[in-house]
C-alpha cells in the first residue's frame, strides 16, 4: 500500500499536462517538478476496489516554482495547488456527486523561536517593542499570494 508519492508526469512547462492517476491508498502527493501537472482524484465510494470512503484526506505539497490542477473524476477542477503550497483535500458525497473539501493545512507555530518557511524567518523584532525581558510569541499565517505574515505578542 502505498501512501506517499512524487509526481512524474508533464511534457512541457506550463502546459497541464501529465493527468496522472491518484491512488485510493495514497495520502500524500508531491511535485518536485518546476512545471505545470495535472493530477485526477479516485473515485467516491462506487463499489469497486480503487475508490475512497467519505472522509478520505490527501494532501498535495508543490515543493518547487510549479502548479498541481487537481480534478475530479469527471474532468471537474477541485482545486490548482500554487508554486510552493500545500492543500488538504476531503472526499464527501458519492461516485454520482462527488463533493471535495480543500482546505489549507495548519501552520506549525513555534513559541519564542522564529517560526521559518521557505528559507525565510520572522521579522526582527523593532526598537518599539517591550523590553526584551519577556517571552515573544510569533503567530504565523499564510496570505492569500502565498507568503507568511507574522504577529508577534509578548508576555
Amino acid at each position: 500500500m502505498a501512501t506517499a508519492r512524487a509526481l512524474a508526469a508533464g511534457v512541457a512547462a506550463n502546459d497541464f499536462r501529465g493527468n496522472e492517476q491518484i491512488e485510493d491508498s495514497e495520502l500524500v502527493v508531491t511535485s518536485a517538478r518546476a512545471q505545470n501537472l495535472r493530477a485526477f482524484l479516485p473515485a467516491i465510494d462506487d463499489g469497486t476496489g480503487a475508490t475512497v470512503d467519505n472522509g478520505y484526506q490527501l494532501r498535495v505539497q508543490v515543493t518547487v516554482a510549479g502548479t498541481v490542477e487537481i480534478l475530479d473524476v469527471f474532468g471537474r477542477r477541485v482545486v490548482i495547488v500554487p508554486n510552493y503550497g500545500e492543500r488538504v483535500i476531503t472526499a464527501g458525497g458519492d461516485v454520482n456527486n462527488p463533493v471535495w473539501i480543500v482546505s489549507e493545512p495548519a501552520l506549525a507555530l513555534s513559541v519564542g523561536t522564529a517560526v521559518t518557511a521557505a528559507g525565510s524567518s520572522t521579522p526582527a523584532l523593532g526598537t518599539t517593542g517591550p523590553a526584551a525581558s519577556g517571552t515573544v510569541i510569533w503567530y504565523a499565517f499564510q496570505k492569500l499570494d502565498g507568503t507568511l505574515g507574522y504577529i508577534a505578542t509578548w508576555s
